[in-house]
């Protein structure tokens, strides 16, 4: 699995009728074969990115959420 912090930096090349939702730092995991889902439906990276966007909802803030260092910490 690959984890890596999201980044809109450069968003304005990828062609996309809008920006973006996810938050800068926003973490997103993905298998190693950059699929979120196969035959059988959905892969469990894709849970764990539900479990990830949430968090900031339920009031964790982000990037101390996931034991990145701040400027607030």
């Amino acid at each position: 699995m690959i984890l890596f912090y999201f980044s809109k930096a450069g968003g304005e090349d990828w062609d996309l009728a809008s920006p973006p939702l996810n938050r800068d730092d926003m973490p997103v995991l993905v298998d190693d074969d950059l699929r979120f889902e196969d035959e059988n439906g959905p892969r469990p990276a894709t849970f764990v990115n539900r479990w990830l966007r949430e968090l900031p909802i339920s009031g964790e803030p982000l990037p101390r959420a996931h034991g990145r260092p701040t400027p607030y910490n």
